[in-house]
């Protein structure tokens, strides 16, 4: 799980635990915005602080033991992302290009953190935010390399999501 340490990773992390997921889970998080307040004490989850970009530094000797990347590590706010572009851009393009990467040659399945920002009036709401539209971006080279490559994937959208842990700023 990229973002493991962050609102919605941990959210999963922790769900699965309760519903007796029993793989392993290992979290990939820069910290960011997750924080190690986030982490879930339990026998079969391990946190890694490294960056996206770095994913197959980390995971090239188990890539054939990984059944699925939930890439949910991103730059996430799309207020901020005016101030901070360079980062939006660097972290949604640049580090999520290495994860979906990584993700078709190694025929792993992603299940992708995408956003409904991007999704009002037919589609143009993309270009309202570097946020919105680093995210389209990167859910038309997933799609693309599902129909180029096979790369197996399902996007998630997320609406307005809240509870304990959230971000509060």
């Amino acid at each position: 799980i990229t973002g493991g340490a962050g609102f919605i990773g941990s959210s999963l992390i922790k769900y699965l635990i309760n519903n007796n997921f029993n793989y392993k889970i290992i979290s990939l998080d820069n910290y960011s915005t997750g924080s190690k307040k986030n982490h879930i004490k339990y026998k079969n989850v391990k946190y890694i602080n490294g960056n996206n970009k770095d994913i197959n530094k980390y995971f090239s000797r188990i890539k054939k033991q990984i059944k699925v990347i939930f890439h949910f590590g991103e730059f996430s706010r799309i207020f901020q992302s005016f101030a901070k572009y360079k980062q939006c851009f660097e972290y949604n393009i640049h580090h999520s290009s290495k994860v979906i990467e990584f993700a078709k040659d190694n025929n792993i399945k992603i299940i992708y953190s995408a956003t409904s920002s991007n999704l009002g009036n037919n589609g143009n709401d993309e270009n309202l935010s570097p946020y919105a539209w680093s995210k389209s971006k990167n859910i038309e080279l997933i799609k693309n390399y599902n129909r180029w490559f096979g790369l197996n994937y399902e996007l998630v959208y997320f609406y307005n999501v809240y509870g304990p842990g959230q971000i509060l700023n």
